[in-house]
């Protein structure tokens, strides 16, 4: 191994196993420095609010479930839902794994975007509309969603001529809010990266950071000058722990 390196983690936010498979792969990999896609506000209004917000989110599903029939309890919709208020597996995860191994841990989204994300979407997010919507849609388990996503996320990761992965990501990377927030992650991650003398530098955050799309902007096309090697969680080959994405 290099005397340093530069590893990005690609997760589904909402995967149930998340913690297992993130705890296996952090004790194969060693990283002496360990950056979590999750702001300091994101933190603290998680930890601050979670109680709150699930006691509110499960009242109104179950009067919604009542009026229409339903067993709330099967959708893997509502499921993602309470995964997406709680703290993310990724930061508990990563926090036992620095506690253990003595590594470096750090929180490295801007608190200004999560602030204005979590006040703009959650509020849409546990409306009785969108749980309405949901609650008559068909039901799906969480863990077959999650699953097929990691499926799109290899596809897209793994295509050579990288053009279905520049339309996935047109929309997003169109919004120049998400371009800057690409572009904050990216130079806090390579300080990170800077600070360490010898070792390997681990990201863990959404697989869509490591996508490398023709029109650029992503994570990694900022951060490919340090030939970082990519990993999606759920891969459970090995190759794509081998094999150094950018060339």
């Amino acid at each position: 191994m290099p005397d340093k390196e530069l590893l990005l983690i690609g997760t589904v936010h909402r995967d149930p196993d998340g913690p297992v498979k993130l705890r296996k792969l952090l004790a194969e990999e060693r990283p002496v420095a360990l950056a979590v896609e999750v702001s300091p506000y994101g933190l603290f209004y998680r930890r601050r609010n979670f109680r709150q917000l699930r006691r509110r989110l499960v009242r109104r599903v179950k009067r919604l479930a009542l009026e229409l029939e339903v067993s709330w309890r099967d959708w893997g919709q509502i499921n993602a839902i309470q995964l997406q208020l709680a703290v993310p597996f990724e930061y508990r995860m990563g926090q036992k794994y620095c506690r253990d191994s003595g590594a470096a841990l750090a929180c490295i989204d801007s608190s200004l975007w999560s602030k204005e994300w979590i006040h703009k979407h959650w509020q849409l997010l546990l409306s009785s509309e969108n749980l309405e919507a949901l609650l008559q849609c068909s039901p799906e388990t969480l863990s077959k969603e999650v699953a097929r996503e990691y499926k799109i996320a290899a596809f897209l990761l793994s295509e050579k001529d990288q053009s279905f992965a520049s339309a996935f990501t047109g929309t997003f990377y169109a919004d120049s809010r998400w371009q800057q927030r690409e572009v904050e992650l990216a130079q806090v991650l390579e300080e990170t990266y800077a600070r360490v003398h010898e070792g390997r530098v681990a990201y863990v955050g959404g697989w869509q950071h490591l996508l490398r799309p023709n029109s650029g902007g992503t994570l990694y096309d900022r951060l490919k000058h340090l030939q970082p090697r990519r990993i999606l969680l759920n891969d459970t080959t090995g190759a794509g722990r081998r094999a150094q994405s950018a060339k």
